[in-house]
């Protein structure tokens, strides 16, 4: 079954003259078709500008498109009476931390969401304590959120949309501002959501390695999808990708290399392991 379906979506941003009227549009999204099934990870790749962020915002209802559907589990998200069963299903974590902590104390910060939502205090604390040990921060509970690392930031925000319970968490750029430590902290917390609780993963990146790791690879240019597969398969489309100003994993690129100088080896590759078994393959012909 799939948790997010998304039909012919087109979206334009408003342009505005000096008074702020609407004189023209710039369209960033142009006939999006997308079905995400309930428990993938996938991940939604493209340069700057390409609409990756845009799309995201309309999996939950902060933008609607102007023509198209979004359906959250079957559910409109253009239907105002339903809008909050939709951001009750999909939880999104943006590029910023900071901008995402409200309360000075670390478990406090987690409880705002479900405190907003009316949950009893029992389920609150349990709540919030599940949710800090899945995202490996319980130790942390009592501390000042603003004195945390940058990737601890953002484990305490995915933190914070985990305590809604949401069946689908959409995180746009949740990597982008954090030095490589906090990125492999913050990838490593996404994929144990994933495989260890069942939740829908949709990471909006454009980093060739966080992509490798998704179940899934969706990329974007121009606003339309121009690629939808495994990793493997996206990944050995180096010219394509190249055209579409994305880069690939460096042993990607080095296995490309190789077959430019007529090796015979395979560009399905996307870690050292595989390259390594690509070659003992070769070495054992």
């Amino acid at each position: 079954m799939n948790i997010i379906e998304v039909e012919k979506l087109c979206f334009e941003y408003p342009i505005t003259d000096d008074e702020g009227n609407v004189i023209g549009g710039n369209r960033v999204l142009e006939n999006i078709d997308l079905k995400i099934p309930k428990g993938q990870f996938l991940a939604v790749l493209g340069h700057n500008g390409c609409g990756k962020s845009t799309l995201a915002k309309h999996f939950n209802g902060i933008l609607v498109g102007n023509s198209g559907k979004v359906f959250v589990n079957g559910t409109d998200t253009s239907d105002d009476d339903k809008i909050y069963d939709v951001r009750q299903t999909v939880g999104m974590v943006f590029q910023n931390p900071d901008n995402q902590l409200v309360a000075t104390i670390v478990e406090e910060d987690v409880a705002f969401a479900p405190e907003n939502l009316g949950i009893p205090p029992a389920e609150i604390r349990k709540r919030v304590d599940e949710a800090l040990n899945a995202v490996d921060m319980y130790k942390y509970r009592l501390h000042s959120a603003h004195q945390l690392s940058g990737g601890q930031k953002q484990r305490v925000a995915i933190a914070g949309v985990i305590a809604m319970r949401p069946q689908c968490i959409v995180l746009d750029e949740p990597t982008a501002m954090l030095d490589p430590k906090g990125r492999k902290s913050v990838m490593k917390t996404i994929k144990r959501l994933n495989k260890e609780f069942g939740i829908t993963v949709v990471l909006i990146t454009h980093y060739m390695d966080e992509a490798a790791q998704a179940e899934r690879v969706v990329v974007m240019d121009s606003g339309k999808i121009i690629m939808d597969d495994i990793p493997k398969k996206i990944f050995s489309q180096v010219d394509r990708l190249t055209e579409a100003g994305l880069d690939v994993p460096q042993v990607t690129q080095l296995a490309y290399e190789l077959k430019k100088e007529g090796v015979d080896i395979s560009l399905e590759v996307l870690t050292e392991e595989d390259v390594l078994k690509e070659l003992k393959h070769l070495l054992d012909k």
